[in-house]
């Protein structure tokens, strides 16, 4: 039977007490049921940088001894060197007895300690390292996210344009060209321009090689029975660097074995609401990797205690992590700096406390399981694709579906990653699809916001949207302020007033004749800059409605909620959420099986309302911290059900149809 294991991230420092802290941790894992250690070194406050010959032959012999002591009890054990070219300077300088070229920034920076990707020592280095630690045979070696060319302070958005790298592309071009045209052709505005793609490939065909040279290292050394793991960041970074997932966990595979660790929460405490995000990254990145990874969830506490984040949020991470199937947590929660496991306050306890709530839903939850709901595409080639405005920072590069999700799901629509019959595209991923996939689209259902409806009429797809793009008022062009409903077929009466005060921008569109709208946008003295919401059914067939993803509010709310009917033209196949703000739906399916689980993200406890036309079989709630209660829905009309209780924050409420 499938049960949940907890991997515990941790470091032992070296010195007189290895031994002891060593046996001190491996009880620690006994009495919380924790099944493999994953042993830092060099990590975070006792790093000095990349490593000297002296440091790593000390943390060597450290880890030597601690994994000794800890697998005599059964405790399987994996390793999690805490760099590879180095997250952050930090006042780190390289080590005096290795030869390591660094990292340049798009802008000149030199880091002190951060190495070059393409670097021939720092890949000789690199590999040796790696192949010296699989010689003790561990369950999974794990590459850290510093396995990247962004965030590497204090260079301005990172790495990658050091002279070797350069050189590489002057050879791929057939000319020599500096590092200020390049950032300039790739930034440029508009279209982007050819070297952008080329600069992109070069990235990824540096990191790809580095990557099967650790795999060859690990693979020799370990005779084929240590797994590679990948920690990443946020897709839409990667994007930047020209990563293509798929690829770069084949290079990872040994004997059809790889793990990744995908971030997905933040750091410190935060609210219910964003919970949003975290399901966001934890849908993507499914859709990232292949079939046959393992998925190990990072559950992170920074700077690890209480008064970081809570054990409340601390669970309700590790819940969202096991309703999508994965196969282990990857808990760093404890600090980096020595002390040993009980000398720590409450971390044994919460993860205890959390063992009966997440049994059950690892009983119930597979990763057979699927999001199902509204589609919000996302493309790892976005970065490629994207036109931008200014060409002046890699930030206009990103292409970040978070907020299509967070208008979904804050509304509780349910949603999911992989294209549906009706998807919703906002923003600059309007750029990422191309003609063909943007007319399929087109001719079922399709979501936009102003942003994205106006890159579609730029594209030519004016006649299947409704409307025709006129011009874009800043906020100190236009005093527009409000939102008015003209239309009580949205569900809201007419004349009812919503804010659009805080709007950076609107965009100004002529709707067409047939063209219904439902709201309009205008100024103090009800002067009319545009529409608002529109709805269109195009020659094709297909439904499109157009919004203005403003302030959050229960007008909307419902109004959001029709739109999303009249876009699957009544017959839409998953439950709607409501009864209070932030009830965030994930609609899991597998076959003929569906379970809906809400998320209670606002402080306030909550009746939920769903909308739907099958009936309730099993409801459970899972409150923080606390054993699984068996919970009551009630029927108020033909498809509205009602939970019978209300549901506190950071809860699910889960239900069986």
């Amino acid at each position: 039977m499938k049960k949940v294991k907890y991997h515990l991230r941790f470091q032992i420092i070296p010195g007189i007490n290895v031994k002891k802290d060593a046996e001190i941790l491996t009880e620690f894992c006994i009495k919380h049921r924790i099944e493999e250690v994953v042993l830092f070194f060099a990590g975070e406050e006792w790093n000095n940088g990349l490593l000297s010959e002296k440091e790593e032959n000390l943390w060597f012999e450290t880890i030597k001894t601690a994994k000794e002591i800890i697998e005599k009890k059964g405790i399987k054990v994996s390793l999690n060197p805490w760099m590879t070219v180095l997250h952050c300077d930090r006042g780190r300088k390289f080590p005096t007895d290795r030869r390591f070229k660094p990292m340049v920034s798009p802008y000149g920076e030199v880091s002190n300690a951060t190495a070059s990707f393409a670097d021939k020592n720092w890949k000789k280095y690199i590999c040796n390292l790696y192949s010296r630690f699989a010689k003790l045979g561990f369950n999974t070696i794990w590459i850290e996210d510093d396995f990247r060319y962004h965030n590497h302070a204090p260079l301005t958005w990172g790495g990658g344009f050091e002279n070797q790298i350069l050189k590489k592309f002057s050879e791929k071009i057939g000319k020599k060209v500096s590092r200020k045209d390049i950032v300039k052709k790739i930034l440029q505005p508009g279209k982007p321009h050819p070297w952008r793609k080329i600069w992109l490939e070069i990235w990824r065909e540096i990191q790809l090689d580095v990557a099967r040279n650790i795999r060859n290292a690990v693979e020799k050394s370990s005779k084929g029975k240590t797994k590679l793991g990948l920690m990443s960041s946020h897709p839409s970074l990667h994007s930047i660097e020209g990563r293509r997932w798929h690829e770069l966990f084949e290079s990872l595979t040994i004997n059809n074995k790889v793990v990744h660790r995908p971030h997905f929460a933040p750091y410190q405490e935060d609210l219910g609401r964003n919970k949003i995000y975290s399901i966001m990254m934890l849908d993507i990145q499914k859709q990232l990797r292949p079939i046959y990874c393992e998925v190990e969830p990072e559950i992170e506490n920074f700077p690890y205690t209480t008064w970081s984040k809570s054990d409340t949020q601390t669970w309700s991470e590790m819940a969202l992590a096991m309703f999508f199937g994965s196969d282990a947590l990857l808990l760093n929660l404890f600090p980096f700096v020595g002390n040993t496991p009980n000398e720590e306050k409450n971390i044994g306890e919460l993860l205890s406390n959390s063992y009966n709530s997440l049994s059950w839903i690892c009983d119930k939850f597979s990763n057979e399981y699927s999001l199902y709901g509204v589609g919000i595409p996302w493309k790892e080639n976005a970065a490629e694709k994207v036109e931008t405005v200014e060409g002046k920072s890699f930030a206009e590069l990103v292409v970040d579906p978070s907020f299509t999700w967070k208008f979904l799901l804050s509304y509780g629509i349910p949603a999911c990653s992989e294209i549906q019959k009706v998807n919703a595209i906002f923003g600059n991923n309007a750029w990422s699809f191309d003609d063909n996939e943007i007319f399929k689209m087109l001719k079922s259902g399709l979501l936009l916001d102003g942003e994205s409806a106006k890159i579609l009429c730029k594209r030519g797809f004016e006649k299947y949207i409704g409307v025709k793009y006129k011009q874009t008022l800043t906020r100190e062009e236009s005093n527009y302020s409000l939102e008015v409903v003209k239309n009580s077929e949205s569900g809201v009466r007419e004349d009812i007033y919503c804010s659009v005060n805080l709007l950076p921008k609107f965009n100004v569109f002529k709707p067409f004749k047939e063209t219904i709208v439902w709201t309009e946008v205008i100024t103090p003295e009800k002067k009319v800059i545009g529409p608002g919401i529109t709805l269109y059914e195009n020659n094709k067939g297909g439904r499109v409605g157009i919004v203005v993803p403003s302030d959050f509010n229960f007008f909307r709310q419902t109004m959001a909620h029709k739109i999303i009917k009249f876009l699957y033209k009544n017959q839409i196949p998953f439950p709607l959420v409501s009864g209070s703000s932030y009830l965030i739906p994930m609609f899991f399916k597998k076959g003929k099986e569906e379970i809906l689980c809400i998320l209670n993200g606002c402080p306030d406890p909550a009746f939920v309302n769903i909308d739907y036309k099958k009936t309730p079989k099993i409801i459970t709630l899972l409150k923080p911290l606390e054993k699984p209660i068996p919970g009551r829905v009630l029927k108020v009309t033909n498809n509205i059900w009602k939970s019978k209780f209300r549901i506190p924050y950071m809860s699910f409420l889960v239900i069986d149809f």
